[in-house]
């Protein structure tokens, strides 16, 4: 379902403002727009749709709040085992530590997981703490529109708007090193298993 939102409550008095359109269209690309940082609803009431909004001089990162940080650099999984039924045993005989040993793996950047109640997992330079991106998973998105919250648009009574919080991304991320026959980049699944880092957000 498509959302309706920017176009009947964040532009009602931008209408001066050539990016603002009516229809669902806009509405969708704003939503976006407000997700990704930008003021499109106006908060601060100055009609500039395109600035990076300030929520009270607050981070535009959406609440953490059960979702736990996971730091995910090179493979470092065990290997020794002491019976051939353990997770190790089975490392080491597929070979796991010359994929982990490997250059590819071996200076994989670290990077910081977390999950938000904006709807986005992020991904954060461990050394830096800069955000590198953030991604909506498919079946979270249909909830961005309950972010929203009419109330807060504009500025009122002096102070800045604010969102909704909602249990977005909101568990914490799961991540594992798997043998199992993954996609090359062209898009074509691989002749034979692998070695995958695979993440799951729930």
């Amino acid at each position: 379902q498509t959302p309706t939102v920017a176009g009947t409550i964040g532009t009602s008095r931008c209408k001066s403002v050539s990016t603002v359109e009516d229809g669902t269209d806009d509405d969708a690309k704003g939503l976006i727009n407000f997700v990704r940082g930008e003021d499109y609803f106006d908060y601060n009431g100055n009609c500039n749709l395109t600035e990076t909004r300030t929520d009270g001089g607050l981070s535009i990162l959406g609440d953490i709040y059960h979702s736990e940080m996971i730091i995910v650099g090179g493979p470092d999984a065990d290997t020794d085992f002491n019976s051939s039924n353990e997770e190790a045993y089975y490392r080491n005989i597929k070979g796991y530590n010359n994929w982990k040993s490997s250059r590819n793996m071996s200076d994989r950047q670290r990077l910081i997981y977390v999950g938000a109640n904006d709807s986005m997992l992020h991904a954060f330079d461990y050394k830096t703490g800069i955000e590198k991106w953030a991604f909506v998973p498919p079946f979270i998105a249909a909830k961005l529109p309950m972010i929203i919250n009419k109330d807060y648009d504009q500025l009122l009574l002096g102070e800045s708007g604010g969102s909704n919080p909602i249990f977005g991304v909101d568990g914490s991320p799961v991540v594992h090193d798997l043998f199992i026959r993954g996609y090359n980049q062209d898009g074509t699944l691989e002749g034979s298993k692998s070695w995958r880092t695979i993440m799951f957000v729930p």
